[in-house]
């Protein structure tokens, strides 16, 4: 059975002074999105180099589901928040399609190992 799925890795760097403002909010927005149809994980990291940079790793079932995240009210009202407190902001996304279960784990294609005969 092949999933479609879709990973999105965000990068994206507060002004400075902003992080402790950050962190007062991000986790409604954080229990939220976990709580969506099709969210697989979600997850902020500030940074712990410096007190700007954060990093969002999330992975969806479909894109509709990421599609119904981005104008949930939740996370509208998240962004709308932390949009003044940004510097820059960039997101990627992938397509994340898992071939199989190998021994209970997503496994690729080309990552199996040969069969036994």
């Amino acid at each position: 059975m092949r999933l479609e799925m879709v990973t999105i890795a965000v990068q994206y760097r507060l002004k400075p002074g902003e992080r402790e403002k950050l962190l007062q909010f991000v986790m409604d927005n954080v229990i939220n999105t976990r709580k969506e149809k099709g969210n697989l994980y979600y997850v902020h990291y500030p940074s712990i180099e410096n007190d700007q940079d954060m990093f969002v790793f999330e992975c969806w079932e479909t894109e509709e589901d990421v599609n119904r995240h981005n104008s949930a009210p939740h996370f509208l009202e998240f962004a709308m928040k932390r949009k003044p407190m940004l510097e820059s902001y960039l997101s990627t996304r992938y397509e994340s399609s898992i071939i199989r279960q190998h021994h209970g784990m997503p496994s690729w294609a080309d990552a199996d190992p040969p069969e036994q005969k």
